[in-house]
């Protein structure tokens, strides 16, 4: 895998992430800085390299109007595991204004779908994610 399709596995991630703190029309700075850490513990990356994926994500993200291409990215590239650890991040970012709205639920639904995740792994995690919480 060449240094672009890392970038652009990131890019997916975090435009995913995104789309999920957005679901209630509005991004709060703490759902930013948890997307931060989750991308840089998730990829293994410097605070350097999160600032520019974070950056740019947020451009392609205001821009974007279909997430759809970003799962199919990941769906692409990450292994069933990959994606269960993926969601429970999602989940992480719809619970941290400790509330999941419904949209957020709605949202996280398909991007679970475009990642092929079954459902009952679906309940699993959001089970396990709350529990962690």
């Amino acid at each position: 895998m060449d240094n672009n399709q890392h970038t652009n596995i990131k890019n997916a991630a975090t435009i995913l992430l995104f789309s999920i703190a957005n679901a209630d029309n509005n991004i709060e700075k703490e759902e930013i800085s948890i997307i931060k850490e989750i991308i840089q513990d998730f990829f293994s990356i410097d605070s350097e390299e999160i600032y520019s994926i974070i950056q740019n994500a947020i451009v392609e993200f205001k821009k974007s109007t279909s997430f759809f291409k970003y799962g199919q990215i990941l769906n692409q590239y990450f292994s069933y595991q990959d994606k269960i650890d993926f969601i429970c991040c999602v989940f992480e970012v719809a619970y941290a204004d400790d509330e999941l709205h419904f949209k957020e639920q709605h949202l996280i639904k398909q991007i679970a779908g475009i990642l092929n995740i079954e459902n009952q792994d679906l309940i699993k995690t959001k089970l396990e994610i709350k529990k962690y919480l």
